[in-house]
């Protein structure tokens, strides 16, 4: 865990056992624990809001590539040239 091994860590929490004292220690696990779970809360809401946002993202691009692409028919097809008015002809 972040390159600290189990010795480091007894050291850490001795000292501050001695400089916050036994009363605080707990209230302050409490502020870091609350502190954890708000930011894993907005990390999970932040990575939902991208996700929605992508697939929407996705969808909206698809239903424009169908939307704009041009029929298989050559322009200068016979079908093209009996739906002219009979003017044109």
């Amino acid at each position: 865990m972040f390159g600290i091994g189990t010795g480091e860590i007894l050291i850490v929490l001795v000292i501050a056992l001695l400089l916050l004292g036994p009363k605080e220690i707990p209230k302050i696990a409490r502020t870091l624990g609350r502190g954890m779970r708000e930011l894993e809360r907005a990390k999970d809401e932040l990575k939902q809001s991208i996700e929605f946002e992508a697939e929407k993202d996705e969808s909206d691009t698809k239903k424009t590539k169908d939307s704009e692409e041009p029929p298989d028919k050559d322009s200068n097809s016979p079908d093209d040239l009996n739906n002219l008015p009979s003017k044109h002809l």
